[in-house]
């Protein structure tokens, strides 16, 4: 199941990212090179807590999205989504709303 959700998951990533003009190798690089040179090595050294506490509120965000798909509800569809959120502004506005001071509640 982990091989298939790897991966499933760099081969969503790699053709959304090429489907925006990315060129193979950089949707390489931010994929399969960003997965098995940083990511997993992190992971394997700190743990998952230590990722999210060490990763960005964008990142943060974009990791408890993508955690709650499951297989059945098409993770490629998703990405899709995902990838135009960032690219609009989207998801960079929803976290300075969320993290800003004055979205606090007293």
């Amino acid at each position: 199941m982990l091989m298939g959700a790897l991966a499933g998951m760099m081969e969503a990533q790699y053709n959304e990212l090429r489907k925006h003009g990315h060129t193979p190798s950089e949707a390489f690089n931010e994929t399969v090179e960003e997965l098995t040179q940083s990511l997993i090595r992190l992971v394997a050294e700190n743990g998952m807590d230590w990722m999210y506490a060490n990763c960005s509120a964008t990142a943060q965000r974009g990791a408890l999205r993508l955690g709650a798909i499951s297989p059945q509800s098409g993770g490629a569809c998703y990405l899709a989504e995902l990838y135009d959120s960032v690219a609009t502004g989207k998801e960079t506005a929803i976290v300075l709303r969320v993290n800003s001071c004055s979205g606090l509640q007293s």
